[in-house]
């Protein structure tokens, strides 16, 4: 029996939950504010006034947060917007760059004063485009958590990881009233999950799968990524989390004697129906029991990477992993 699961929800339960709080109102945010940054403290005198953002994760972040309207540009979405989850024409009117991987240059083109990013996510010693540098052009920055392993010793992975970034960004921005009222919800809805599949002794083995498609060595995750936690917070276990890193390349012998019972798909550029096809119909991947049994998990890059749309699919994950744990 082939099992894929995959996609969002028909409706936006976190760009709702925004909205709410939004049309509810807030208190009036103070200034200066600080904010931990990767290694620093990051001090800001006034919410941003021309804020850019990122890559595809972050640019959901800032949706699910109620910040659109304030985006000055985004780039790294070019030709997967259709992934995003927002109201229609949300989408449609953010101003965009067309660059996967952005420049010094390109960024500074829109004339933003901050910049929402990660190492690996858009920032770049090689390309020249790093917080140190926007600086010097007076740009802020504000630096994906989960990305600070990149350049230096960060805490284990943890819901914490993200929620920090919430948090901070809710400072920044002067919506501190949004983003703790959306960790509280994400809190419950996680605790609620735990408290079903955090005990099990049976997990299953499980590998995160990105650009399978071809021969060519996969991109997976040691357990310094976000895709590793959900993992191991869904009842299940990376099959690479002897790895102290985030995002990897292993190879594929690897992984056949790992042997996965469970493989987690990215849908984002590349069609998860063609990585699935390939991991079908590879002859050395035959006995891989998540080959064999046709099991497979469909995630979309927002999902597996840090943002606001991971609780939904830790949710999803773990009735997927452990179905008996959540019958009536």
């Amino acid at each position: 029996m082939r099992r894929f699961l995959r996609g969002v929800p028909p409706f936006a339960p976190v760009f709702a939950f925004a909205l709410a709080l939004q049309a509810g109102g807030a208190l009036a945010q103070s200034y200066p504010v600080e904010v931990a940054n990767c290694f620093e403290t990051a001090r800001f005198a006034a919410a941003p006034k021309r804020p850019m953002v990122h890559d595809t994760n972050m640019t959901q972040t800032m949706l699910d947060l109620g910040l659109a309207d304030r985006l000055v540009a985004v780039s790294g979405i070019e030709g997967v917007e259709h992934r995003l989850v927002a109201p229609p024409g949300v989408v449609a009117a953010l101003p965009r760059l067309p660059d996967r991987a952005p420049t010094l240059e390109a960024v500074l083109s829109v004339n933003p004063d901050f910049l929402f990013a990660g190492w690996s996510y858009g920032f770049s010693e090689a390309r020249g485009l790093t917080p140190a540098r926007l600086a010097e052009m007076g740009v802020a920055t504000y630096t994906l958590r989960e990305s600070c392993i990149r350049i230096g010793p960060r805490e284990p992975i943890g819901m914490d990881t993200l929620y920090a970034d919430l948090l901070a960004l809710g400072a920044i921005f002067g919506v501190t009233e949004r983003a703790e009222a959306m960790v509280a919800e994400f809190r419950r809805r996680v605790a609620a999950v735990t408290e079903r599949v955090g005990a099990v002794a049976d997990r299953p083995r499980v590998m995160y799968c990105d650009q399978c498609h071809t021969d060519a060595a996969p991109l997976s995750v040691g357990r310094e990524g976000m895709t590793s936690l959900l993992m191991e917070l869904a009842g299940g276990r990376n099959i690479f989390d002897d790895i102290p890193d985030s995002y990897v390349r292993v190879s594929w012998e690897e992984m056949v004697r790992r042997d996965p019972q469970w493989i987690i798909v990215s849908a984002h550029r590349i069609p998860a129906e063609d990585a699935i096809r390939h991991l079908t119909s590879a002859p050395q991947l035959a006995d891989v029991e998540a080959v064999r049994k046709r099991q497979f998990i469909v995630l979309t890059y927002a999902e597996q990477t840090p943002s606001t749309r991971n609780v939904e699919a830790l949710e999803r994950m773990a009735r997927t992993l452990h179905p008996e744990r959540f019958t009536p």
